[in-house]
């Protein structure tokens, strides 16, 4: 009976989700993991996502806890290698859920959960996810929705062994409307969530592009040595400039549309931006974009900022 329960052990471990992680060292104690820059699939099991992790002398701080519950343990893994002491904390940058579904393994292993005052509001235990219907039941496996220890309001501070996190929300809407960073002055490291994209094309479906465009100079004036956003892999002092340029080049065709009376049925046709079809998921995000920033956009007036 018990080679038969080894043997079932065995074959399960067989058929979890390998997602081949290796932490890459992005200034001293701080380690990131990259996904690929594309949409969730069940090929590359929600391994599409930047997660990273800060080593501290009392234990590690997790930013983002990704896809999946077996992505965090094979996470945990890792870090485990550079150091056998546990996570204290996971802090939730915002409410997608390719950011935070590892949340339950880190729980499990008794870390505290932080995060925005949309996750409290829009993730319940028990809901079903976008991630469970993409990977499939497989690599889903073990994953659950819970919720969190703390809400971050505005901002918060915290110092875990020598080093200090400081925790913002920079305006009010952006990426989403709970969108946090994560910044660590000490190292001049700054992760910013879904505040920034390089790499693929962003989505504007639950933000604002008025509001990402203020973000990205708020970023920017932190000064920061490493700037890590929540997908690609440009991470240096300028890792905010191909999401600000395509952002800025769209506001300033819709405004100009709109001050031709182009109309709501023709600005997709109008505001192609071909110099981006190159980019990882233009086809996919590209014309919602350009829907989603005109009907804001109809109602802006600068005068007002």
């Amino acid at each position: 009976m018990k080679s038969m329960i080894v043997l079932c052990l065995s074959f399960l471990t067989l058929q979890a989700y390998e997602y081949h992680l290796k932490p890459v060292e992005l200034a001293k104690d701080v380690y990131c993991f990259f996904g690929a820059p594309e949409n969730i699939s069940k090929e590359n099991g929600g391994n599409m996502v930047n997660t990273c992790f800060v080593k501290t002398k009392e234990g590690f701080v997790v930013i983002d806890s990704g896809p999946t519950f077996g992505y965090a343990q094979q996470a945990y893994a890792q870090m485990q290698e550079i150091a056998k002491l546990p996570v204290k904390f996971v802090i939730t940058t915002h409410d997608h859920d390719d950011h935070w579904l590892g949340n339950n393994f880190y729980k499990s292993k008794g870390a505290l959960l932080m995060g925005p005052k949309t996750y409290e509001q829009n993730v319940i235990p028990g809901m079903s996810t976008r991630m469970e219907e993409s990977v499939g039941k497989e690599t889903y496996a073990g994953t659950e929705v819970v919720k969190l220890d703390s809400v971050v309001e505005q901002k918060y501070d915290f110092t875990l062994g020598d080093t200090v996190f400081e925790i913002k929300q920079l305006v009010d809407q952006a990426h989403t409307k709970g969108d946090l960073v994560v910044y660590l002055p000490q190292k001049k490291v700054l992760f910013a969530g879904d505040l920034v994209f390089n790499d693929r094309l962003s989505s504007l479906r639950d933000g604002s592009i008025i509001g990402s465009l203020k973000a990205l100079d708020l970023i920017d004036s932190f000064q920061a040595d490493v700037i890590v956003g929540g997908h690609g892999y440009a991470t240096d002092a300028n890792a905010t400039q191909p999401f600000k340029r395509y952002l800025v080049e769209m506001k300033k065709q819709i405004l100009e549309a709109l001050e031709e009376d182009v109309g709501i049925d023709e600005i997709t046709k109008r505001v192609v931006m071909p110099e981006y079809k190159d980019m990882n998921l233009y086809d996919v995000l590209h014309r919602r974009n350009v829907f989603d920033a005109y009907t804001e956009l109809e109602m802006y007036d600068e005068d007002e900022e």
